[in-house]
């Protein structure tokens, strides 16, 4: 059947990178109330600065230089079981895609068949059902139930490209439209790693490229005694004759096959309405129609709502404690249990038990790094879920060091990387950083042990309570990065013998050592190594080099400033806590082993450590120069932005480390 083919008069390219159009492409996202895409930014951060967003973003395309963001990857749970991904570009994206096809729509839409019902003006699911009555009506009664396998994952982008161009051919500014749908096809690709297919179902674009790419079938099977009822990649073929009917199946398989395009060989197939159908949500039976009992799927906005409204209820909560003075920041999910599987489900990661039961799940907004230990399994799914929702994910050992991370894309921060570097080789610059580091360090030992002489006055004890207390008074006349380094190899000289009195079953006199040579020395390493990711992601959130270090020595292959901003909570959570675990019992000399030249700790050991650790930063504490408390990730953050603005000003006074109150 042909269709009229208006071209406009006006250039399509400049009405779809136009701010008006951008303005209500705008208005559709934000009534739309969907969720926020990779990049976090959630439609109600966008609606503060829209119009200079937006004025961006018509300046950027125009340009040439705007670029698609990161999409969010959502799997949801469908009624009849399994689940449905949806990749949901940034808010940004989703304007610029509802401008070009508000662009589109005027054009392409004379060009469709009558036939197609799904997401066009004017049209809508009960214009489909009720045009499936009238047919039957009129003595259409076999029907082709069809259904297309994973249809929005296999649209081929060439062909796709090749349709619009030719249904835009001879209007202005076509080509750059096209060039533009390109470039967002090839962000799709890139985000799904399946080159050359797919376009995004969270998309305000695909349902438009959708109906455009099954215009095909449309002129294929609609008339010569057929009638189609399509809505998006749902339809129907009625006809008078079963035989007409199978032959109308076979063609439709050819069809779609021409367009990369398969039919489910279970699921499709010529039925009638005396057994009765279903189709979009009505169960069509003799003549009589009917709520099927089980609903068709939620089509793609109405799914995003509620991805939003599940995103605002985490944000809710979050900003109550954040206005209680509460910062807890992010939890690392943890996955220790050999023979468990972490997965992603229903956009959550779900950690299995052997034989596939879930034990429990966790939403990427509240998770900061996921680590897994060796012996569990890990889907890929995770890794690409992980990487979408900006959260680090380490492979860590069975001593608690690092065997690998994968972390999400850095941002360039290269003119404040820049000044660290010259603060680095600024000598008076790093001396005080360096100073202020040590100054902590002592003194929180300092503090350790005057909690505990309080209780229990032991003379050992109190003698390295005094000694420390020294070391902090002759602070201020050592005048170089290399004197304060020997000046806290003094004062660690007293303070580990002083911790072995603090651990029951320690060494006396207890060293430390690395490989451990001993249960408590072990401990210490493997919270270090939690305490190292933990700061090595504030040092990178900051956007600091964690190789320009102050304190410790550059090196190739060694994070110096991670290890520099480690030393204020060295004391709190990489001591302290494993000699109130081993004093609390938690901790047993036989959940530790010697193994392979080294102690080697187990599963239950593994367990208490990082509960230990996690009950500790979340704590909160009161932060140097702050009126709200933070918990222990939030203050490690905040001491590495204090080292970036002393950096950025030149001012090494501006940073302020953590110290432990008496």
């Amino acid at each position: 059947m042909a269709r009229r083919r208006i071209p406009p008069a006006h250039d399509l390219w400049l009405t779809a990178t136009d701010l008006s159009s951008l303005r209500a492409g705008w208005a559709r996202v934000l009534a739309n109330h969907g969720a926020a895409g990779g990049d976090g930014m959630t439609v109600a951060r966008f609606a503060e600065t829209a119009e200079k967003r937006l004025l961006k973003l018509s300046v950027d395309l125009r340009r040439g230089c705007w670029r698609p963001g990161p999409s969010r990857a959502v799997d949801v749970p469908k009624r009849k079981g399994g689940t449905r991904r949806l990749m949901i570009p940034p808010v940004a994206d989703r304007v610029v895609q509802g401008a070009i096809g508000q662009a589109l729509g005027p054009v392409l839409e004379p060009q469709f068949s009558d036939a197609s019902f799904g997401y066009r003006p004017g049209r809508g699911v009960q214009d489909a059902l009720e045009a499936v009555a009238r047919w039957r009506d009129r003595g259409f009664w076999h029907v082709v139930e069809a259904d297309i396998v994973t249809f929005f994952d296999s649209l081929r982008h060439d062909r796709l490209l090749q349709k619009l161009d030719a249904a835009l051919s001879g209007v202005t500014g076509a080509g750059r439209i096209v060039d533009l749908v390109a470039l967002i096809l090839e962000g799709h690709a890139q985000e799904t790693g399946v080159q050359g297919s797919g376009v995004p179902q969270g998309s305000p674009l695909s349902p438009l490229l959708s109906n455009l790419y099954l215009d095909a079938l449309d002129d294929a099977l609609d008339d010569r005694g057929l009638r189609l009822i399509r809505y998006a990649d749902d339809f129907i073929i009625l006809a008078r004759q079963r035989e007409t009917a199978e032959a109308a199946l076979e063609e439709a398989r050819e069809v779609l096959a021409g367009e990369g395009l398969e039919l489910h060989a279970g699921s499709s197939r010529v039925w009638d309405f005396d057994r009765g159908f279903a189709f979009l949500g009505e169960l069509f039976v003799k003549g009589m129609q009917m709520p099927a009992r089980e609903e068709s799927e939620e089509n793609p906005v109405s799914l995003l709502r509620a991805v939003a409204e599940d995103d605002a209820q985490v944000e809710a909560r979050t900003e109550a404690e954040v206005r209680a003075g509460y910062d807890r920041g992010a939890r690392v999910l943890h996955v220790t249990e050999p023979g468990r599987r972490l997965t992603v489900e229903g956009g959550a990661f779900a950690v299995m038990a052997e034989g596939g039961h879930r034990l429990a799940g966790i939403g990427p907004a509240r998770v900061g790094r996921i680590e897994i230990c060796a012996g569990v399994e890990i889907d890929w799914d995770v890794v690409r879920h992980a990487l979408d929702h900006g959260i680090p994910l380490a492979l860590t050992g069975a001593g608690g060091e690092t065997a690998g991370l994968w972390m999400p894309r850095a941002t360039d921060r290269a003119a404040l990387q820049l000044a660290q570097a010259r603060s680095v080789l600024n000598e008076g610059f790093a001396t005080e950083i360096a100073r202020a580091l040590v100054a902590a360090r002592i003194r929180n030992m300092r503090t350790q042990l005057f909690r505990r002489t309080q209780e229990s006055p032991e003379p050992e004890l109190v003698a390295a309570q005094a000694t420390l207390k020294l070391a902090l008074a002759r602070l201020p006349g050592h005048g170089s990065v290399a004197a304060l380094r020997g000046a806290e190899g003094q004062a660690a000289s007293v303070w580990w013998p002083a911790f072995g009195r603090l651990v029951p079953d320690a060494p006396v006199p207890f060293r430390r050592t690395r490989p451990a040579a001993d249960p408590a020395n072990a401990a210490v390493n493997f919270l270090i190594g939690l305490l190292e990711r933990d700061m090595a992601q504030a040092v990178t959130g900051a956007g600091l080099h964690p190789g320009f270090a102050f304190l410790h020595s550059a090196q190739d292959g060694a994070a110096a400033l991670v290890w520099d901003l480690m030393e204020p909570f060295r004391t709190p959570l990489t001591e302290a806590v494993p000699a109130f675990l081993f004093g609390a019992r938690r901790l047993r000399p036989e959940m530790f082993r010697l193994g392979r030249g080294r102690i080697e700790i187990d599963t239950a050991g593994r367990r208490a450590l990082i509960q230990g650790y996690e009950s500790a930063v979340a704590r909160v504490v009161n932060a140097p120069g702050r009126e709200e408390r933070l918990a222990w990730r939030p203050m490690m953050r905040w001491q590495a932005l204090r080292l970036a603005d002393a950096v950025r000003t030149g001012d090494p006074s501006r940073f302020t480390p953590y110290l432990m109150e008496p």
